[in-house]
């Protein structure tokens, strides 16, 4: 395997680093969602025998979603039983696509210096850093074995492209159709006896988990899909922000682009859900962010002049269409460090608590605890704060620079200033 260079090594570093502190942030602020909480609580259930079940879902999270890879982290919570832990690992498993991403654009014929800007560009988009920012979830870890398995696949090496493949298959049951496609393209065009492996790969894995949902009277969550496309206008702005970091160069490969089709479609027809899966950091968009990725890095192994124009790209698009604390006019969270307190003293509580659905940040922090629940969801119901900080003055009020600025109150991390 080529190595990554030494400069997308370190903007990986530094990539993890930034995360790390600004997810930390977000978890004291109590700003995750539910999503982290039931990962913590089911994969601590794990480590204690208690199964799957958790009190985001009211379910076990396995007939939610076919994620048994995840079981793999199990002794990292039963030693460190917190969200931190969980991520820390999101952030590693986002940062280390980078360098992944470079050794694939290498292994196309690359040269050092372009493979390092499409790994970086990879570090730098929004979908990226939107997925290290958001909950911890499953296809977190989509980019990177993504990636790997390009690489296994461009080596024609069939045990490593078919660990991987496996992997991928548990984290979630949209992955066998993802992969029976791939690997059909890759039989005709490729490599036969490896694309044939993994389409019955991934057949088995998909009937093994329809059959146990079967079995079980479950179904997983997910949207209902349609021929129709609700709201062209945004999801078209979707894929423009998804293509923009990487200065559009995957519309230059030509017909392999249309491989991409089954990622496309499902962001594409999904009818209206709970919330929005087609835009900037949802889970959602990891497969189709992978795949984006590994076409830019072949269209700049085979047209280096868009090296420089990705990375230009992918720091104006960092800047000015994240959906994190790094773009402009946005700040971390302001901590209040006492509803952090009464969250965290949850987690031994020996009584059943449930925390209200506004507050599921405090779930998250609390989760490790089974008595510990999150309110099932009502429609109408109030207590929601502004989803980011724009009050850069509060922030560093609260971490000890200046004083906090007069009129401005509180609301889950966000200052607000009172009208008069």
């Amino acid at each position: 395997m080529i190595r990554p260079t030494r400069s997308v090594l370190i903007a990986a570093a530094l990539f993890a680093c930034v995360y790390v502190a600004l997810d930390f942030n977000k978890l004291w602020a109590l700003r995750y969602g539910a999503d982290t909480g039931n990962f913590v609580q089911w994969l601590v259930g794990e480590a204690h025998g208690r199964g799957s079940w958790n009190g985001a879902e009211y379910r076990p999270h396995l007939q939610v979603h076919d994620s048994w890879s995840l079981l793999a982290l199990v002794p990292i919570v039963w030693l460190f039983p917190y969200a931190q832990a969980l991520l820390v690992v999101q952030v590693l498993a986002v940062a280390a696509g980078g360098p992944a991403l470079c050794s694939f654009a290498r292994a196309c014929g690359a040269d050092a210096r372009s493979a390092g800007f499409a790994g970086i560009a990879y570090l730098l988009s929004p979908f990226t850093q939107g997925l290290a920012y958001g909950n911890f979830l499953e296809n977190v870890f989509v980019p990177i074995l993504a990636i790997s398995g390009a690489i296994a696949a461009r080596r024609r090496a069939l045990v490593p492209a078919l660990v991987v493949a496996q992997i991928l298959l548990g984290l979630k049951e949209d992955e066998a159709l993802f992969l029976a496609w791939f690997g059909a393209a890759c039989a005709l065009w490729w490599d036969r006896r490896l694309g044939l492996c993994v389409v019955a790969l991934a057949g088995v894995n998909g009937a093994g988990f329809a059959i146990a949902e079967y079995v079980h009277g479950a179904a997983p969550s997910l949207p209902h899909y349609g021929f129709t496309i609700d709201d062209p206008l945004s999801k078209l702005g979707f894929f423009a922000a998804l293509l923009a970091p990487f200065a559009f160069a995957p519309l230059w490969i030509g017909r392999p682009l249309l491989l991409g089709a089954p990622l496309v479609a499902e962001l594409t027809f999904n009818r209206p859900w709970a919330y929005q899966i087609a835009r900037i950091g949802t889970h959602w968009a990891a497969p189709l962010l992978a795949g984006t990725a590994i076409a830019a890095a072949y269209a700049i192994a085979r047209r280096p002049k868009l090296a420089l124009p990705a990375l230009v790209c992918a720091i104006l698009c960092a800047l000015t269409i994240n959906d994190t604390a790094l773009k402009i006019g946005r700040w971390p969270y302001v901590v209040d460090r006492a509803a952090y307190a009464r969250a965290a003293s949850q987690r031994e509580s020996a009584q059943s608590v449930v925390v209200p659905r506004y507050d599921e940040g405090a779930y998250v922090v609390a989760a490790s605890n089974p008595h510990v629940v999150l309110a099932r969801y009502r429609p109408g119901e109030s207590g929601y704060c502004p989803a980011y900080n724009t009050n850069g003055r509060a922030f560093f009020a609260s971490i000890g620079f200046g004083n906090w600025p007069s009129g401005t109150t509180l609301c889950g991390g966000v200052a607000l200033t009172t009208r008069r």
